[in-house]
């Protein structure tokens, strides 16, 4: 797949200059409170966090281009689980530009006020899935531009929540496919994150969970173009995906 024009006036890209700035400077204080919410409050656990939080500056560290970060979902709060594993309120302090820009559905978190801006100063790109088409090439625009400029972004290669609790491999989004083949050098890692008590989807996992977290890097290829290639890239990943949700539940039964 060739690279495609990104159709971004000054505007939107200082806008999301302004958005990244705005997170970063007001981070010490919505930070604090997000790693407070999902430590202290919600009691929640990561098995070999530090382990997992290695693997990623590592990544960090030798990755030459953007990052794309694809995982499962089964929560609400799946973007505020992935990041918190990946890294500490430090870490973050330090490089605030290894915090992940995530992508929301607008209908979902963007009617409250305070969410609005909690997901604004989170690095959010809100998407209307199923929406008008140029309204969501536009945020997609956004994500590719912000790819381009070598930052890290969260996607959910299946575009909901599992309603059974597993990996969807037959009906699933290509939108991550579309833009791994449209940004240059795009590296992708694949997350699995699951809950140990987590039996099918909900909105926020119980309370004292313990997460279960596996990290891989692939390098998913097309010989294809346009959509048959943005579907051979997605079915790549959700196909990785699925593996790693196959080594969960074979170390459960264990």
């Amino acid at each position: 797949m060739t690279e495609e024009a990104i159709n971004l006036n000054f505007w939107d890209r200082f806008g999301l200059f302004i958005q990244d700035l705005a997170g970063k400077i007001t981070f010490p204080v919505w930070g604090s409170f997000f790693f407070f919410l999902i430590r202290v409050v919600g009691r929640y656990r990561i098995e070999r966090i530090q382990e997992i939080r290695k693997q990623y500056q590592q990544l960090i560290k030798t990755a030459r281009g953007p990052i794309i970060l694809c995982a499962n979902h089964l929560t609400k709060i799946d973007s505020a689980l992935i990041t918190w594993s990946l890294g500490s309120i430090w870490s973050y302090f330090r490089s605030f530009s290894h915090f992940s820009w995530n992508l929301p559905e607008r209908s979902r978190y963007f009617s409250n006020r305070l969410l609005r801006i909690i997901c604004y100063l989170g690095k959010c790109i809100p998407i209307d899935r199923g929406g008008e088409r140029d309204l969501v090439n536009h945020s997609l625009d956004k994500i590719r531009y912000l790819l381009k400029k070598r930052n890290v972004v969260t996607i959910f290669p299946e575009g909901k929540r599992s309603l059974d609790g597993k990996i969807d491999a037959k009906d699933y989004s290509y939108g991550v496919g579309k833009l791994i083949g449209a940004v240059k050098d795009c590296k992708v890692v694949c997350i699995y994150l699951r809950g140990y008590g987590q039996k099918k989807f909900s909105s926020i996992p119980r309370l004292g969970e313990k997460f279960y977290v596996e990290m891989k890097q692939i390098q998913p290829s097309s010989v294809h173009q346009g959509i048959r290639a943005a579907r051979d890239l997605a079915e790549q990943i959700i196909n990785q995906l699925r593996c790693m949700e196959e080594n969960y539940f074979a170390l459960c039964r264990q």
